[in-house]
């Protein structure tokens, strides 16, 4: 691995060995390069070595308060070396009791460095002790490759508003949405929101578990078009004016004006077919409104045939629990996927 610690940075700690009168300078310097080394992405085996020999010969003039700063700063490094920590932990109680618990020692600063790169930032992304505060600003900077890694991080807990967001990211990133279904820990509501996304196999589990939680509720809403509504799909549908389709479905549902469909943007065609089999729209009438809207929708055949399977596999309860959590509207229910 390529390293981001020169050795070079801690060559001026070579000046503070002999002179007592220096010991606060050195105990400064010292922190300050234990810092410079938690903060590179990556360590190869001479900077580590070169850290090391650094330390340990100036450890031994370090007043205890310094030693406990130091192993603040290193404990959650995981290239810190070895014997580093040891002669900590043995000049210092409090440094052993903090390597036994280091997640819980970590100190505020921890992180402000990584942040600042790319390479920084992904493998504070990657770490299992994650804090909000850390999560927070990892996402304020919108990187998809920080973003996927902290998809993939177990220690992201999908019960916080900021997972929430993440949540919202991947609505419009598949790439991301499919990094979340691989979660075993992520609840059907999330699940639900990412439908689209998700391949045939993991959409049928997404549809039993949608279909269980629905056995809870109290009401089962449904819905039927009047001749006039059902015509005027079909009229927009043979004009391939989708943004007349998507104000129709908005105003037949009674959701807000600002509601995006989206229908026509690749891999959320199937939302379509979730929203006539919600109107109970039959096959005959389904399949022309497909092939009239946007070639796209038809071709290959294959795509016409899938989404018509769409909205013979899909109960009518079920296909309107999943337009809520896609679009991410609670109106027609007024309740949430546990």
């Amino acid at each position: 691995m390529a390293s981001s610690a020169n050795p070079d940075l801690w060559s001026d700690l070579s000046g503070f060995g002999s002179s007592d009168g220096n010991s606060d300078a050195r105990a400064a310097l010292l922190k300050v390069n234990a810092e410079m080394f938690v903060a590179a992405p990556a360590h190869d085996r001479e900077s580590i070595e070169t850290f090391e020999t650094l330390v340990l010969g100036f450890l031994p003039k370090t007043d205890p308060a310094t030693l406990l700063e130091l192993a603040r700063i290193l404990t959650p490094c995981r290239d810190t070396p070895a014997s580093v920590l040891e002669y900590l932990a043995r000049h210092s109680p409090d440094a052993s009791d903090m390597q036994r618990h280091p997640a819980a020692r970590r100190p505020p600063a921890f992180g402000s460095k990584q942040l600042a790169t790319p390479e920084g930032r992904l493998w504070l992304a990657s770490q299992p002790d994650l804090d909000a505060a850390a999560v927070q600003k990892l996402l304020a900077v919108r990187e998809s490759a920080v973003e996927d890694a902290l998809a993939a991080n177990p220690a992201f807990a999908p019960d916080t508003a900021l997972f929430a967001d993440l949540l919202q990211r991947a609505r419009r990133r598949p790439a991301l949405a499919r990094i979340l279904l691989e979660r075993a820990d992520l609840p059907t509501a999330g699940q639900a929101s990412l439908y689209l996304a998700a391949d045939g196999e993991r959409r049928k589990t997404i549809r039993e578990r949608v279909a269980a939680c629905l056995t809870h509720r109290r009401v089962t809403l449904s819905f039927t078009l009047t001749e006039q509504d059902l015509a005027e799909l079909l009229a927009a549908g043979l004009k391939g004016d989708d943004r007349r389709l998507e104000n129709l479905l908005t105003s037949l549902f009674g959701f807000p004006g600002s509601t995006e469909w989206r229908l026509l943007e690749i891999g959320r065609h199937r939302l379509l077919a979730l929203a006539l089999k919600a109107f109970g729209v039959s096959r005959r009438n389904a399949i022309r409104i497909f092939l009239d809207l946007h070639p796209a929708l038809s071709y290959p055949l294959s795509s016409i045939k899938d989404l018509a399977r769409e909205m013979r596999d899909v109960p009518v309860p079920v296909a309107l629990a999943l337009i809520e959590s896609i679009l991410d509207i609670r109106i027609l229910s007024g309740e949430a996927l546990a």
